[in-house]
Order: structure tokens, then sequence, then C-alpha cells
């Protein structure tokens, strides 16, 4: 299993951008400085930026006038002192890591006592982009004791500055973090802490954020909706900002393929697996794998007994699907973690319900979740619980290639999606005949939508597979029949009465037509139930429509077999409505239902 917080090993080939944005971070002519880490959530902001401040302190162990800082932005939501969180952490820092002579000591207490009392609330900036400090609002929030001590803006960055000096500090770099989890005011406030209080050259500031929601905040707090408005403020506080590359297929491959082999490893066995990262960007598909195969036969010193033979297996399975993943996941660090996490799971509960499964079509499934998620719904709605076959699957297998439209809506638009079917048919095949029982059943945590309706009340799941099985799609109402026929002798007789209930209502022949079916194969499973479908079937005038007058034929003609009460009115009425009935029922007469 891999841990969703950020890593200090570099799969994604992020040591470029640190290198550089290591020197930039430090530079004496670029200071003071905020630069921006900018990406979507689970992008790798937070990795890269640890990565950064690893840098950062290595180079500057030798001369020791550096100092790191982490500071949380996300930590302090909703807590009152807050607004003065990161000037306090700043100088917290400062105690812990210096040596304080008896001046430095009395000028850090003088801030503190500051930074205690502010009340950013009272002087958030007049105007976004001018940036022009309402100084009496500022005064005002200072006590007595503290107004002696520094009664402007520029005496508190006069003592801060001194302060640095004292402890012979020439840099301070702080990286905050998460400040787009935080409540718009918040995300302001920490914006004008940085602007206003600690504009000093010996500062720089790393900020991780999403910049759309940095905006938001701006456009929120300051009530601007012209985008470009929202722009000027960021550019204002942000120098520098770095936007995060989307990872390309090939990116994803290798760091698919580096946490398959890398979970494996000890921290040195990672140390020398990124050293090859580089090797591995240089092949693709099957030589990637082979790569990564060599790689771990090389240093099978680095792994546990055995263990170099299952990565082999694990990168066979799941790196062919790496164009799938990076179109479903869009190349998202922390998404293809947690995918690889639930098949992990997924795999050991396999194991341990000792189910009949195989590896392929289980990451296929997993993929086709992940990567498709409405269709895969769609697919498990779909599902004969008797034979764990997808009619979806099956009916869109039959209309390939057939230059009609198929009468069902739903399998029209599944095959609308390019590539779909193409994905379905591709090895291991999702054939119409595959059982996705087992593969259903490691799913199920996960299938929100499905649960929430087999944990419903009798009466809603009752109501829901009725709705479904009365509409003129035969797909959905096919397998929601199946799906009806599984379920114990109360609740499908409780959906049989509702369909009795609902066929003289509709007058549309296609969904009179499945209902009937739907009766019929319910009936099948529960043979007690067929007096109910015959007296549905008195209730409906077949007329012309050889459709229903052949379903109800066949629905009669099983009843009869089954030993219950049926007519011969009721039965040359259905005949007299198609010729081929009658065949139908002679046909089904001599059979006796099972």
């Amino acid at each position: 299993m891999w841990s969703d917080r950020e890593t200090e090993h570099d799969c994604l080939g992020y040591s470029s951008y640190v290198s550089v944005l290591a020197t930039i971070s430090t530079h004496p002519d670029i200071a003071p400085l905020t630069l921006g880490i900018f990406g979507s959530w689970g992008s790798g902001k937070t990795s890269l930026m640890r990565m950064l401040q690893n840098r950062i302190e290595a180079d500057a162990k030798a001369d020791n006038k550096l100092l790191t800082l982490w500071f949380n932005a996300w930590r302090y939501e909703g807590r009152e002192e807050a607004q003065s969180a990161l000037i306090h952490a700043i100088l917290a820092t400062l105690k812990q890591k210096r040596t304080l002579g008896e001046e430095a000591k009395t000028t850090l207490k003088k801030l503190a006592k500051s930074a205690s009392i502010l009340k950013l609330g009272k002087f958030i900036m007049k105007s976004a982009i001018s940036l022009t400090p309402d100084i009496d609002g500022f005064i005002d929030c200072f006590s007595e004791e503290s107004d002696k001590l520094a009664d402007t803006m520029e005496g508190f960055e006069r003592d801060f500055n001194e302060l640095l000096k004292s402890v012979g500090l020439e840099r301070i770099v702080v990286f905050i973090d998460d400040l787009d989890r935080c409540s718009s005011l918040k995300v302001i406030e920490t914006f004008e802490t940085i602007k206003l209080f600690l504009n000093t050259p010996a500062c720089t500031f790393v900020i991780g954020a999403d910049a759309e929601k940095i905006e938001h905040a701006v456009g929120e707090v300051y009530q601007v909706a012209d985008k470009r408005r929202r722009e000027d403020y960021l550019e204002k506080i942000v120098q520098i900002p770095f936007n995060i590359p989307e990872q390309d297929q090939q990116d994803i491959a290798c760091y698919v393929g580096m946490l398959l082999v890398g979970r494996h490893l000890n921290a040195a066995g990672w140390h020398k697996l990124c050293q090859a990262r580089t090797d591995f960007y240089a092949n693709k598909d099957d030589a990637l794998v082979t790569c990564f195969g060599k790689w771990a036969g090389d240093n099978k010193h680095l792994f546990p007994p055995q263990q170099s033979a299952l990565v082999d297996a694990e990168l066979k399975d799941i790196l062919r699907y790496v164009p799938i993943l990076a179109r479903g996941l869009r190349g998202n660090p922390r998404q293809l973690k947690r995918f690889l996490n639930i098949l992990a799971l997924r795999r050991k509960l396999a194991e341990e319900n000792k189910l009949t499964w195989k590896a392929d079509l289980l990451v296929k499934l997993s993929v086709l979740e992940y990567a498709d998620r409405d269709f895969f719904h769609l697919l498990v709605e779909n599902v004969d619980p008797e034979t764990g076959c997808s009619t979806l699957i099956e009916e869109m297998l039959k209309a390939d290639g057939k230059g009609d439209e198929s009468s069902s809506q739903l399998v029209t638009e599944a095959l609308a999606k390019p590539g779909r079917l193409d994905f379905l048919k591709s090895e291991p095949p999702l054939g119409g005949k595959t059982d996705l029982s087992p593969y259903l059943f490691l799913a199920q945590t996960s299938l929100s939508r499905i649960a929430s309706t087999a944990l419903a009340p009798v009466d809603e799941q009752v109501q829901a597979l009725v709705n479904t099985i009365a509409t003129a799609d035969p797909v959905p109402s096919k397998a929601a029949a199946a799906r009806a026929a599984s379920k114990d002798p109360a609740i499908a007789g409780a959906i049989v009465k509702a369909l009795v209930t609902e066929l003289p209502r509709v007058k549309d022949p296609a969904t009179q037509t499945h209902i009937l079916i739907a009766m019929q194969t319910i009936c099948r499973r529960h043979r007690d139930l067929f007096p109910l479908a015959v007296r549905a079937a008195e209730s409906l005038e077949p007329g012309q429509q050889s459709g229903v007058a052949l379903t109800g034929a066949g629905l009669l003609a099983d009843a009869k077999a089954a030993g219950a009460s049926v007519s011969d009115e009721l039965i040359a009425k259905y005949n007299k409505a198609s010729p081929l009935a009658a065949l139908v029922g002679k046909g089904r007469g001599r059979k006796e239902v099972r």
C-alpha cells in the first residue's frame, strides 16, 4: 500500500525543477520573494515543496546562514489566533533553532507581544489592487505596551530585520502549505501578513496552492467579479509563479512502475530506484516493463525473498492500462496512488475470501471503474445476479458493426463514446458471458449508488425495480427483471403485484411487452406468483400488437405448465392477436416450467 502523504522520493521527475527553484529561492538579488507552487489537488505540490526544502537545507549546511520553516495554514483554520499564527510560528522557529543573546530575546518578546494582539480583520486592505493599508486601524490594534515598542508598520519590520541579523541569518525561507484548503478570509489574511509585516529582504515565502482557489478567495472577500483583477491581486503578492506541469503518459507510466517496484524496497533501494528514473523514462510499453523487470532482477538484494518475481507480474498486469489511467485520472499522482491502493486491497480481499478470479480482469474492471465511472455503474446495474453477466455489455457486443442503431437507447449511448467498445473487447475481453460476480463483490464498498439501492427500505427497492422494468428500453428492463427474480419471495411478490397494477396504465406496446417479460422471468423463479401474472394478462388487450401477443402467449403457456389456472378464452384472445402466438403456446405447453 502507498501512503497518501507527500513523498520525498522523486518518482515524477521533479529534480530539475527543484534544482532551479532552490537557486531562485535563495538568490541574493531576488529578495524579498514570494514563490507560488501552483497545481490542482493531488498534483504533487507538497512533495515538490518538501524536496525543495530538503535541497535548500542541504545547500545551506556549510555556512549556517539560512533557516527554513514549514507552516501548514489549514491547521490553524477556525482558530482565533490564526491571524497572527504565521508570525508566531516564525518567531518560535527562530527561538528553537538559534542561540539568542539578551538583546535578541528582548526584540523577540517585543515582536511576539505585537503579533499576539494583532487583529488583522480590522485593517484588511481597502483595495485588493492598490494594497494600500489602513494605517490608523493598524495602530489601534496594539496595546499600550506594544504601542511604545512598535507604533508603526515600519517599526515592526525594523525590529524583525534586527532580530534576523542578531542571530546571523541572511535568509529565512517559509513554506506555506495547504493554503487553498482554508476559508477565503484566512487565505487573504495570510497574504496580508506576508505583504505587510514580513516584507523584508531576508524573507522568501514558498506558497503551495491551487491558483484558481486563491483567485476565488480574492473575489469572495473583496467582491471582485472580474477575473483579470483577481489575477492582478495574485500577481502583486506572488512574484514568481511555478505551475506544476501536467504529467504525460510516459511520466505516468514511470510513476506507476516506480510505485509498484518501490513499495517492496527499503530506503537505500528507493534512492537507487530514483537514480534510474531517466533510464525508465526512455522506454515505452513492453520495453518499459522489461526495463523495470531487469532492474528488479539486477537488484534482488534490495528486495525481500521472492519479491522481485511478484513485482514483475504486477508490472505486466498494470502498466498495459497506463493510457487509460492517464485519460481517466489526468495524471494526478494522488489519484494514481489511490487507485493502486484500492487495487492492492481488492487483491488481498480476493485471496482472503478464496474467490475464483483473474488478476488481469480485476485490474481491467478497476481501471474501468476509475476511468469511466458512470458507465461502470450502468454496467453493474445491468448485471444478471444469477449468471453474473452484464446485459449491457452483451447487447453492446451484439450491436457492434450493425448499421442500424440498437433498439435500446442505453446501448446506443454507451456505444457513442469513442474507444469504450474497443476497451471492452481488448484482452482480457469483458464479453457477455464473463462472470463479473467476484469482481463486483470486491468493488461493492465503492459502488455507492448500487449499495444505497440495496440497503433502501423494501418499498423503495420494489418501486425502483418496477420503474426500471416499466420502460421502453429493453436492456435495463431485462436486467431489472433478473434482479427482481433474485429477490426473496416477499419482495418478488410485491414487485409482481406492482407490475399487475402498472400494466393497465401503460399504453406503449414496447413497455407492455417488457412488463410481461419481467413477470415471466420472476414467476419462473417464484412459481406461486403465476396466478398474479395471469390476472395481469387478463387486464390487457393485445389487439394487433404481435410483440405483446407473443410475449403474453408465452407467459400464459408457462403459467399453465406450472399449474396455474388459465382459461381457454384468454389463450384464444392472445392467439387471435398473432398467428405466431398459437405456435408459442403449443411449444411452451409441452414443457414444464422449472
